[in-house]
């Protein structure tokens, strides 16, 4: 989520050059991270890599957190259409095919320019909180669906479970399927011992 701060003073887009200038600003962040290293992560690197003006920069992004801030925007977008889609599919899928199958989009999503958003929520430090009350919002509401009997339970562990491996990814050195057979293996191992939500 970002900060009334920075959406009061960032302009948005409204034609298409300006809107691919912002898109060009957003995926030349990668570049110069792949290319500098996150020290060299200036608003005049990130303008010289996307092939636009310092000052068409600033029009959008008063500052390089605001470009940061954009950047957790977007991965919001992508685990929140994540959880919505896994939970409207629910009704046709046990919990255990629910869990699994968000276990495994979540860390595909998380698995995509991991040093990036380790940058990202290193300066966007409430990502981790909002991701997590999500995940308990979505395992609360299927978990109920279930008619589980020790549901405080189950959420004091499964949501922060899931939240822990799935931002563990980003951190480890195992390739991306692996990482995401381990992450599945740890989640099941867990459900296995709740029968009642394996329906």
């Amino acid at each position: 989520m970002m900060h009334s701060a920075n959406i009061a003073a960032r302009r948005i887009p409204r034609q298409d050059r300006s809107r691919q200038t912002v898109e060009a600003v957003l995926a030349a962040v990668p570049l110069v991270l792949k290319r500098h290293g996150a020290g060299a992560m200036t608003t005049n690197r990130i303008a010289e890599v996307a092939g636009v003006s310092i000052g068409s920069l600033y029009q959008y992004f008063p500052n390089k957190r605001s470009v940061f801030s954009a950047l957790h925007e977007r991965h919001v977008g992508d685990v929140r259409s994540a959880l919505q889609h896994h939970i409207a599919d629910f009704g046709s899928s046990s919990f255990s095919e629910f869990v699994v199958g968000l276990v495994e989009a979540l860390v595909d999503i998380h698995s995509v320019d991991a040093e990036l958003h380790r940058l990202v929520s290193t300066v966007i430090s409430e990502g981790p909180e909002h991701f997590r009350a999500a995940l308990h919002a979505a395992f609360a509401g299927a978990i109920t669906r279930c008619g589980a009997k020790d549901m405080d339970r189950i959420l004091f562990v499964l949501p922060n479970l899931v939240e822990g491996l799935v931002h563990g990814v980003t951190l480890s050195p195992l390739a991306s399927r692996d990482a995401k057979g381990e992450a599945v293996t740890a989640t099941l191992a867990y459900l296995a011992i709740h029968q009642e939500l394996g329906r």
